[in-house]
Protein backbone atom coordinates (compact mmCIF):
# COMPACT_ATOMS: atom_id res chain seq x y z
CA UNK A 1 0.00 0.00 0.00
CA UNK A 2 1.17 3.60 -1.02
CA UNK A 3 0.64 6.93 -0.06
CA UNK A 4 0.07 9.85 -2.19
CA UNK A 5 2.95 12.04 -1.74
CA UNK A 6 0.41 15.52 -2.39
CA UNK A 7 -2.40 14.78 0.55
CA UNK A 8 -1.42 12.12 2.19
CA UNK A 9 -4.24 9.18 1.48
CA UNK A 10 -3.42 5.51 1.32
CA UNK A 11 -3.84 4.22 -2.08
CA UNK A 12 -4.39 0.10 -3.05
CA UNK A 13 -1.78 -1.45 -4.69
CA UNK A 14 -1.58 -1.10 -8.24
CA UNK A 15 -3.07 2.31 -8.12
CA UNK A 16 -1.50 5.11 -9.99
CA UNK A 17 -4.23 7.82 -9.46
CA UNK A 18 -5.34 9.25 -6.42
CA UNK A 19 -8.84 9.48 -5.69
CA UNK A 20 -9.21 12.39 -3.90
CA UNK A 21 -6.73 15.09 -5.37
CA UNK A 22 -6.53 13.39 -8.67
CA UNK A 23 -2.37 13.21 -8.83
CA UNK A 24 -0.68 10.76 -10.92
CA UNK A 25 1.72 9.29 -7.85
CA UNK A 26 4.35 8.22 -10.70
CA UNK A 27 4.94 11.52 -12.33
CA UNK A 28 3.57 13.92 -9.10
CA UNK A 29 6.61 15.95 -9.58
CA UNK A 30 6.00 16.55 -13.20
CA UNK A 31 2.48 18.27 -12.26
CA UNK A 32 1.37 21.26 -11.07
CA UNK A 33 -0.66 20.92 -7.82
CA UNK A 34 -3.71 22.67 -7.80
CA UNK A 35 -4.52 24.55 -4.65
CA UNK A 36 -7.78 22.72 -2.73
CA UNK A 37 -9.50 21.72 0.41
CA UNK A 38 -7.55 18.86 1.34
CA UNK A 39 -7.28 17.12 4.45
CA UNK A 40 -3.75 18.24 5.51
CA UNK A 41 -5.20 21.74 4.89
CA UNK A 42 -8.33 21.63 6.76
CA UNK A 43 -6.52 20.10 9.72
CA UNK A 44 -4.00 23.27 9.21
CA UNK A 45 -7.16 25.81 8.62
CA UNK A 46 -8.64 24.11 11.75
CA UNK A 47 -5.75 24.09 14.22
CA UNK A 48 -6.16 28.21 13.27
CA UNK A 49 -9.14 28.53 13.87
CA UNK A 50 -9.29 26.92 17.59
CA UNK A 51 -6.17 28.88 18.37
CA UNK A 52 -8.21 32.59 17.42
CA UNK A 53 -11.32 30.69 18.76
CA UNK A 54 -9.90 30.45 22.42
CA UNK A 55 -7.78 33.72 22.56
CA UNK A 56 -11.15 35.62 21.72
CA UNK A 57 -12.22 33.44 24.62
CA UNK A 58 -10.09 34.43 26.85
CA UNK A 59 -10.02 38.15 25.83
CA UNK A 60 -13.98 37.97 26.69
CA UNK A 61 -13.64 36.30 30.32
CA UNK A 62 -10.98 38.29 31.08
CA UNK A 63 -12.01 41.35 30.41
CA UNK A 64 -15.70 40.33 31.94
CA UNK A 65 -13.55 39.43 35.45
CA UNK A 66 -12.50 43.01 35.06
CA UNK A 67 -15.37 44.53 35.03
CA UNK A 68 -16.98 42.16 37.78
CA UNK A 69 -14.34 43.30 39.60
CA UNK A 70 -14.49 46.92 38.74
CA UNK A 71 -18.04 47.49 39.60
CA UNK A 72 -18.39 44.59 43.18
CA UNK A 73 -15.32 47.31 44.38
CA UNK A 74 -17.30 50.46 43.31
CA UNK A 75 -20.28 49.49 44.87
CA UNK A 76 -18.58 48.54 48.13
CA UNK A 77 -15.89 50.57 48.27
CA UNK A 78 -17.36 53.58 46.70
CA UNK A 79 -13.97 54.04 45.18
CA UNK A 80 -11.26 51.58 43.48
CA UNK A 81 -9.49 49.30 46.06
CA UNK A 82 -8.60 46.21 45.41
CA UNK A 83 -10.00 45.73 42.15
CA UNK A 84 -6.86 47.64 41.09
CA UNK A 85 -4.68 44.74 41.46
CA UNK A 86 -6.86 41.81 40.18
CA UNK A 87 -7.73 44.64 36.98
CA UNK A 88 -3.79 44.50 36.55
CA UNK A 89 -3.34 40.20 37.38
CA UNK A 90 -5.95 39.40 34.78
CA UNK A 91 -4.93 42.10 32.31
CA UNK A 92 -0.74 41.07 32.03
CA UNK A 93 -2.23 36.98 31.73
CA UNK A 94 -4.19 38.16 29.10
CA UNK A 95 -1.63 40.10 27.21
CA UNK A 96 0.78 36.93 28.02
CA UNK A 97 -1.98 34.58 26.32
CA UNK A 98 -2.01 37.13 23.24
CA UNK A 99 1.89 36.85 23.27
CA UNK A 100 1.58 33.51 22.91
CA UNK A 101 -1.26 33.32 20.26
CA UNK A 102 0.78 35.63 17.73
CA UNK A 103 4.64 34.61 18.50
CA UNK A 104 4.68 31.34 19.84
CA UNK A 105 6.76 30.45 16.75
CA UNK A 106 9.58 33.07 17.69
CA UNK A 107 10.84 31.46 21.11
CA UNK A 108 13.21 34.89 21.92
CA UNK A 109 10.84 37.15 21.25
CA UNK A 110 8.37 35.74 22.80
CA UNK A 111 10.25 35.18 26.07
CA UNK A 112 11.43 38.86 26.07
CA UNK A 113 8.02 40.04 26.21
CA UNK A 114 6.96 38.04 28.61
CA UNK A 115 9.73 39.46 30.64
CA UNK A 116 8.38 42.90 30.07
CA UNK A 117 5.17 42.03 30.59
CA UNK A 118 5.31 40.82 34.21
CA UNK A 119 8.13 43.78 35.20
CA UNK A 120 5.32 46.44 34.15
CA UNK A 121 2.55 44.79 35.79
CA UNK A 122 4.66 44.41 39.41
CA UNK A 123 5.54 47.46 39.13
CA UNK A 124 2.35 48.98 38.66
CA UNK A 125 1.04 46.57 41.38
CA UNK A 126 4.49 48.76 43.62
CA UNK A 127 2.93 51.61 42.23
CA UNK A 128 -0.85 51.46 43.70
CA UNK A 129 0.34 49.77 46.74
CA UNK A 130 0.45 52.03 49.81
CA UNK A 131 3.48 49.67 51.76
CA UNK A 132 7.13 49.97 51.48
CA UNK A 133 8.80 49.81 48.08
CA UNK A 134 9.67 46.56 47.16
CA UNK A 135 9.34 46.59 42.88
CA UNK A 136 13.35 47.65 42.44
CA UNK A 137 14.98 45.85 45.42
CA UNK A 138 13.02 42.64 45.14
CA UNK A 139 10.08 42.36 42.20
CA UNK A 140 12.92 43.31 39.71
CA UNK A 141 15.99 41.04 40.51
CA UNK A 142 13.50 37.93 41.83
CA UNK A 143 11.85 38.16 38.51
CA UNK A 144 15.10 38.72 36.33
CA UNK A 145 17.11 35.77 37.70
CA UNK A 146 13.88 33.23 37.42
CA UNK A 147 14.11 34.16 33.34
CA UNK A 148 17.76 34.14 33.76
CA UNK A 149 17.31 30.74 35.29
CA UNK A 150 14.37 29.55 32.97
CA UNK A 151 16.82 30.98 29.95
CA UNK A 152 20.08 28.88 31.15
CA UNK A 153 17.62 26.02 30.72
CA UNK A 154 16.63 26.32 27.52
CA UNK A 155 19.39 27.47 26.56
CA UNK A 156 20.33 23.86 27.69
CA UNK A 157 18.41 22.05 26.30
CA UNK A 158 19.01 23.32 22.71
CA UNK A 159 22.44 22.80 22.98
CA UNK A 160 22.70 18.99 23.82
CA UNK A 161 23.60 16.88 22.11
CA UNK A 162 21.29 13.85 23.88
CA UNK A 163 18.49 14.98 25.60
CA UNK A 164 17.16 13.01 28.44
CA UNK A 165 17.48 13.08 32.19
CA UNK A 166 20.51 15.19 31.95
CA UNK A 167 18.38 18.29 30.87
CA UNK A 168 16.23 17.34 34.57
CA UNK A 169 19.51 17.06 36.33
CA UNK A 170 20.79 20.38 34.99
CA UNK A 171 17.30 21.80 35.81
CA UNK A 172 17.82 20.99 39.41
CA UNK A 173 20.78 22.48 39.63
CA UNK A 174 20.04 25.82 38.17
CA UNK A 175 16.67 25.42 40.45
CA UNK A 176 19.00 25.23 43.57
CA UNK A 177 20.81 28.31 42.27
CA UNK A 178 17.67 30.07 41.86
CA UNK A 179 16.42 28.92 45.67
CA UNK A 180 19.96 30.54 47.38
CA UNK A 181 19.68 34.04 45.13
CA UNK A 182 16.43 34.06 45.77
CA UNK A 183 16.41 33.62 50.01
CA UNK A 184 19.98 36.21 49.61
CA UNK A 185 17.50 38.69 48.06
CA UNK A 186 14.54 38.30 50.72
CA UNK A 187 16.69 38.66 53.38
CA UNK A 188 18.73 41.37 52.55
CA UNK A 189 15.16 43.16 51.92
CA UNK A 190 13.92 42.12 54.96
CA UNK A 191 16.62 42.36 57.94
CA UNK A 192 19.37 43.49 55.68
CA UNK A 193 21.86 40.27 56.89
CA UNK A 194 21.82 37.24 54.83
CA UNK A 195 21.30 34.00 56.56
CA UNK A 196 21.05 31.18 54.43
CA UNK A 197 18.62 28.56 55.58
CA UNK A 198 15.57 26.84 53.79
CA UNK A 199 17.80 27.50 50.43
CA UNK A 200 20.65 25.49 51.92
CA UNK A 201 18.45 22.39 52.55
CA UNK A 202 16.91 22.80 49.13
CA UNK A 203 20.06 22.89 47.06
CA UNK A 204 21.47 19.51 49.65
CA UNK A 205 18.41 17.39 48.89
CA UNK A 206 18.45 18.96 44.95
CA UNK A 207 22.13 18.21 44.04
CA UNK A 208 21.89 14.07 44.95
CA UNK A 209 19.23 13.67 42.89
CA UNK A 210 20.57 15.44 40.21
CA UNK A 211 23.54 13.28 40.31
CA UNK A 212 21.90 10.41 39.84
CA UNK A 213 19.75 11.58 37.26
CA UNK A 214 22.81 12.78 35.05
CA UNK A 215 24.70 9.49 36.28
CA UNK A 216 21.96 6.90 35.04
CA UNK A 217 21.34 9.18 31.82
CA UNK A 218 25.27 8.49 30.85
CA UNK A 219 25.36 5.04 31.79
CA UNK A 220 22.20 4.40 29.49
CA UNK A 221 24.06 6.01 26.68
CA UNK A 222 26.72 3.73 27.25
CA UNK A 223 24.30 1.00 26.60
CA UNK A 224 24.71 0.08 30.33
CA UNK A 225 22.25 -0.84 33.09
CA UNK A 226 21.74 -0.10 36.54
CA UNK A 227 20.55 -3.53 37.36
CA UNK A 228 23.87 -5.27 35.17
CA UNK A 229 26.04 -2.44 36.82
CA UNK A 230 25.53 -3.20 40.58
CA UNK A 231 24.94 -6.91 39.43
CA UNK A 232 21.06 -6.88 40.73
Amino acid sequence: MTICAHCGVELDSGMKICPLCGIDTENAEEQEFVSGNYPSNIIKLQKKEKRKFLWELSAVIAFSAIAVCTLVDLLVSKKLNWSLFSDIAVSAIWVILTLFRFYYKRTVLLFVLILVTILAALFLIDFISMDKEWFIPVGLPVTLAAFAAVGIVMALYRTARLKGLNIIALALVVLSGFCILLEMMLDGYLDGVVHLRWSLIAAISVIPVALVFLFYHYRLQKGKRLDSLFHI
